[in-house]
């Protein structure tokens, strides 16, 4: 049985769980929400580059930052936080910030299909990570 990703608060998770999983072992695959930290965290290490590279917006840049792209997508979809939330995260006066960097790797992803894969890549290791 292959079972859908599943985010939510953990009381939802846990009524979940048996309505969807039939063995103890498949349970376990039900994950639920990470921490923005934590994405960050993993995606500096992966990246080998320091948190603050992530989480600080470098004006008149023009290369991609992929690491921060990454981040703000991987957070935008496994944590939960609302964009207001995530612009407090990566420091970016206006929540509409967020909406546009995840626009630019969406069309970037339909451009090069590499950055698609090493995005699902970095997200099957943030879930795999998940405890429960």
């Amino acid at each position: 049985m292959i079972l859908p990703w599943v985010l939510g608060c953990e009381d939802f998770i846990e009524n979940i769980k048996d309505y969807i999983a039939k063995s103890d072992s498949e349970r376990k695959l039900v994950s639920k929400k990470r921490s923005a930290d934590d994405v960050i965290a993993y995606l500096a290490k992966h990246f080998n580059v320091e948190v603050d590279e992530i989480i600080t917006v470098k004006k008149g840049r023009k290369e991609k930052n992929l690491p921060r792209w990454f981040a703000i997508k991987l957070c935008q979809d496994l944590t939960g936080l609302n964009l207001q939330a995530l612009a407090d995260v990566f420091n970016v006066k206006h929540y509409s910030a967020i909406s546009k960097t995840v626009g630019r790797l969406n069309a970037l992803m339909i451009e090069d299909k590499k950055v698609e894969l090493q995005l699902e890549k970095l997200r099957d290791c943030l879930m795999s990570e998940v405890k429960i």
